[in-house]
């Protein structure tokens, strides 16, 4: 936990929604201001593009971005120079697979080796799980991080919500302690229209709070993750009381939403639900249209589909910026795995995704109930943490198995319980246990949270 968090979490709830609406201010102002309707316009514009404008798009910045990253990131230069590679031997989008894919590993050791000598950054961007369970923070450039902010926008507008229309806001963010159980659970950021609520103190017993704020605030849109819209929306349902406001639009994100989560919610709420997904490197945007396929903008970056031989029809997603300058990253693996849709081209630059299967992450549940999503964020901010990965054998109790990235497992496991205890409650027991590897599925990837029987035997121990 930081300093200022926990300054935010000792002061008077006045004050906690100052800081709000001052920070929220402080974001708007970041995101989009300058050259952000120029960025918006730009994406509005790339609807009407033809098959051959998009290509054409591409590979002109492709080539352009290539040229920076030799001449200005270590990594790429010594790469090139290494495979006899020049620019000029890279003109079109197939040609991307001569230059060797970048792993995770790599990126994650040398972080400096990808950063030019003076590099102008916004944001800086942490990616502390996904499927994988390994830590990573990228650089942001302002043109990235605003066309990021573009490309939600004009999502939500095509799905009929305006710009600064009501939003309630369901993700990680920490508006309270997690053992305060006294509303409110909320924050109002004025900025952007928006009610942040907490995903850690919803249950039974709570849920009546936030019932009553959600009827005051009658939001057009929900937006969140899945797990946590899905939560609120279920207690709805078990508690039999049907919404007293009409939302336009859901809007899911960060985590696969899953079949039966869309159906409950979509009946709770009695309007459509559209997920998207991006990454944290900035190098994707794709949102989903009204039969669930997934369509890339052709804007932040490239996405090539590598077929992964053990899987049935799946796809690695292999991606390249066209727009980060901070820390461009040339056929990054993102750590994540997608299935085609039917008659898509695996040549293209922005393929059409039915599936995507990285970021199916399960509940971690307290004792008192309560169902915790994306508890990855437990990790960030820890160093030396090479992988991770949560099994819960019981309610209120779970074991964190954790590769470290130096031998004698030297790791702030104060900071681990503490963030744990932040999101999870003081009274959740955890386990540290050091592994030197993670097990993988036949997939070649891992559950960052496993749910298990008491009575398995526990893995990798």
């Amino acid at each position: 936990m930081s300093k200022a968090e926990k300054i935010y979490l000792k002061s008077p709830e006045w004050a906690k929604s100052l800081a709000v609406s001052m920070y929220g201010k402080i974001q708007y102002r970041k995101r989009y201001s300058g050259s952000y309707q120029q960025l918006l316009d730009k994406v509005r514009d790339t609807h009407s593009w033809t098959t051959q404008e998009v290509h054409d798009y591409q590979c002109e910045r492709m080539q352009s971005m290539l040229s920076y990253c030799f001449e200005k990131i270590p990594y790429y230069h010594k790469l090139f120079i290494d495979h006899g590679l020049t620019v000029e031997n890279i003109t079109n989008l197939d040609d991307l697979k001569k230059i060797p894919i970048l792993k995770k590993d790599v990126l994650r050791s040398s972080p400096q080796e990808f950063r030019p000598a003076n590099r102008k950054l916004v944001h800086t961007s942490h990616k502390t799980s996904g499927s994988t369970g390994t830590p990573v923070s990228i650089d942001v450039d302002e043109e990235t991080y605003k066309l990021a902010m573009a490309l939600l926008v004009d999502f939500e507008e095509r799905n009929g919500v305006p710009f600064g229309a009501r939003r309630a806001t369901f993700a990680g963010r920490i508006i309270k302690s997690t053992d305060n159980l006294t509303p409110p659970f909320w924050k109002y950021n004025s900025a952007e229209n928006q009610l942040l609520f907490s995903s850690y103190h919803l249950n039974r017993s709570t849920f009546h709070h936030y019932r009553e704020k959600l009827q005051q605030f009658a939001p057009l849109e929900l937006i969140g993750y899945p797990s946590a819209i899905y939560e609120i929306a279920n207690h709805y349902y078990l508690q039999g009381v049907i919404p007293e406001f009409r939302p336009k639009l859901i809007v899911t994100n960060s985590e696969n939403l899953l079949n039966w989560q869309r159906e409950r919610i979509e009946e709770v709420f009695n309007c459509k639900v559209r997920d998207y997904y991006s990454t944290a490197e900035y190098l994707n945007f794709a949102g989903e249209d009204d039969k669930g396929i997934y369509h890339s903008n052709p804007l932040p970056g490239i996405t090539e589909l590598d077929p992964l031989e053990s899987g049935e029809g799946q796809h690695i997603l292999i991606m390249t910026s066209l727009t980060n300058t901070a820390m461009p990253l040339v056929r990054y693996d993102v750590g994540d795995l997608a299935i085609p849709a039917s008659g898509n081209e695996l040549s293209s630059g922005i393929p059409r995704l039915s599936e995507i299967e990285g970021r199916i992450d399960e509940y971690i549940e307290t004792q008192d109930g309560r169902k915790i999503g994306r508890v990855s964020q437990i990790f960030k901010g820890v160093p030396g943490i090479k992988e991770a990965q949560i099994i819960q054998y019981k309610c209120g109790e779970a074991q964190f198995n954790i590769v470290s990235e130096t031998e004698g497992n030297t790791l702030a496991e104060s900071m681990i319980i503490e963030n744990s205890k932040l999101r999870l409650g003081e009274d959740f027991k955890v386990t540290i246990n050091y592994q030197s590897r993670i097990p993988r599925q036949k997939n070649g990837k891992f559950r960052f949270v496993l749910k298990k029987e008491q009575s398995s035997s526990k893995e990798g121990t």
